[in-house]
């Protein structure tokens, strides 16, 4: 699975992430990313704690995705090349998805107004 997003570069070119797999010991899944951009390349790491996604409603599907978002919101030069996908991290997810799912749920229940200011104008008629 090969992913591309635009992050941060300190020369103001954008360094794209692909993922290159991961490796797992105990319940830590450790996804490792190459970063390139403006000239030069560098291996990202990212880690999570399997045993949280369930309480946030993480699927573990998600997670190379969500690793990838995280490097490229987080990734400023010459920082460590190594970032922690923590428990805040997941319920700060899981507190914008539901804000995203109540406010889907608030465009369902608002009423329909009708096309015209008159409605069921189209099917009267007026018989004399």
């Amino acid at each position: 699975m090969e992913g591309l997003t635009p992050g941060k570069q300190d020369n103001g070119a954008k360094t794209q992430f692909t993922l290159r797999g991961f490796s797992q010991t105990g319940g830590i899944r450790i996804y490792t990313f190459e970063g390139t951009g403006g000239g030069r390349r560098a291996n990202y790491t990212v880690g999570v704690d399997l045993a949280l996604i369930p309480r946030y409603g993480i699927r573990i599907q998600d997670l190379p995705l969500l690793c990838q978002e995280l490097l490229q919101q987080r990734l400023e030069p010459d920082e460590i090349s190594s970032a922690t996908f923590t428990e805040q991290d997941m319920r700060s997810l899981a507190e914008k998805r539901a804000t995203e799912r109540e406010q889907a749920e608030q465009r369902k229940k608002q009423p329909r107004r009708p096309a015209n200011g008159n409605p069921g104008a189209a099917w009267r008629t007026t018989f004399r």
